[in-house]
């Protein structure tokens, strides 16, 4: 097998536009295999927007590797540029029709040669898992996450190979699914005195780019096991206009639902819109403060969020992501009507 190494913005975009297409075939077949359902096949302006584009906080290398031409294994690792620069968070895929035969093997140990030449040498990746997969091997061996909440059955193909080469699994999250038609039946009550949500599509108004900053920043310090995992990001409202032109360029449109109280930002989160599948939103980031818990404004804030969608957008249902042992969002999630779809592996390795 030949790998190729590549940067984001190394390939022009009509170069990479002579291979996009087997890139967007390999990431298809391999979904397909995942069980996971149509809505998780790639999204081709991201999948070339991230080939195309690197920023001055964040960036992605790309492992292709081929054989007799075709592509056969994929890699990818994001890269944080201002922060967290030990870490990488990555990626890596075989064909279904090409597995057991040591490629995956070969890709990872160049992907980790690479990283650690520049200095990465602390790894991060994810693996999803079907929940018709996982119910199928409950009563099978299981490997707990070090967070001592939830496990995944080791004789899974994906944990097997995370398991022997070296990864623990840290983290375990729900993957849950929620139609946004059912947010205009639930009733949780009134808003606590004092709060108001605000809602907009698109980039950040003005007025609250300094408040998502401070939240933005919070993510990396308030989530269920950041500490563990990364240090405190550094976010201002420059950074914000960044992330929000970069996610225009992709083809998202990003849907935010803000809590606020007394003008101070006390929580917010925020569904993305793919221009390639619009039906099927993906949740980005939900936080409220620490100061602020307590006032069911978590499921304030994603009800409210979905019916805007369901109002003003193509979104039949969103996706979302939470950690097992975050019991309180989990709650706010059954709240929101959301129903387990798959089951994610969060995994670190420190590199020599």
């Amino acid at each position: 097998m030949d790998i190729t190494h590549l940067r984001a913005g190394a390939l022009g975009a009509a170069e990479l536009d002579t291979f996009l297409d087997a890139v967007i075939d390999f990431d298809a077949r391999e979904n397909a295999a995942s069980g996971l359902g149509p809505d998780f096949d790639p999204l081709p302006t991201l999948v070339r927007q991230e080939f195309l584009t690197s920023t001055e906080y964040t960036t992605r290398e790309f492992w292709i590797g081929r054989v007799d031409g075709d592509i056969v294994a994929r890699g990818i690792a994001h890269l944080s540029l201002q922060d967290n620069r030990e870490q990488s968070e990555i990626w890596l895929a075989v064909d279904p029709r090409r597995r057991r035969q040591g490629l995956g093997t070969r890709l990872l140990a160049r992907m980790e040669a690479d990283l650690a030449a520049a200095g990465r040498t602390q790894l991060r990746s994810y693996n999803e898992v079907a929940a018709a997969d996982c119910l199928r091997q409950r009563r099978g061996a299981h490997l707990a996450a070090g967070s001592g909440s939830g496990s995944l059955p080791r004789a899974l193909p994906g944990i097997a190979f995370l398991t022997r080469r070296g990864f623990e699994l840290r983290q375990v999250e729900r993957c849950s699914v929620a139609e946004t038609s059912t947010a205009a039946q639930i009733d949780i009550g009134a808003l606590a005195p004092g709060y108001a949500i605000a809602t907009w599509s698109g980039a950040t108004p003005e007025e609250h780019l300094r408040g998502m900053a401070d939240l933005h920043r919070r993510m990396s310090t308030d989530t269920p096991g950041a500490a563990e995992l990364m240090e405190e990001e550094t976010w201002d409202a420059e950074r914000v206009r960044q992330l929000d032109a970069e996610r225009i360029a992709a083809g998202e449109t990003m849907h935010t639902a803000l809590a606020l109280r007394g003008g101070e930002a006390a929580g917010f989160t925020e569904v993305s819109e793919p221009a390639d599948r619009p039906e099927a939103g993906w949740q980005g980031a939900t936080l409220v403060a620490a100061g602020h818990r307590g006032h069911r404004l978590g499921a304030h804030l994603k009800i409210a969020n979905h019916r805007a969608l369901a109002r003003s957008t193509g979104v039949r249902r969103v996706y979302t992501w939470n950690a097992v042992e975050n019991s309180w969002m989990l709650a706010i999630n059954d709240l929101a009507g959301f129903a387990t779809h798959a089951w994610t592996g969060l995994w670190t390795k420190r590199l020599a």
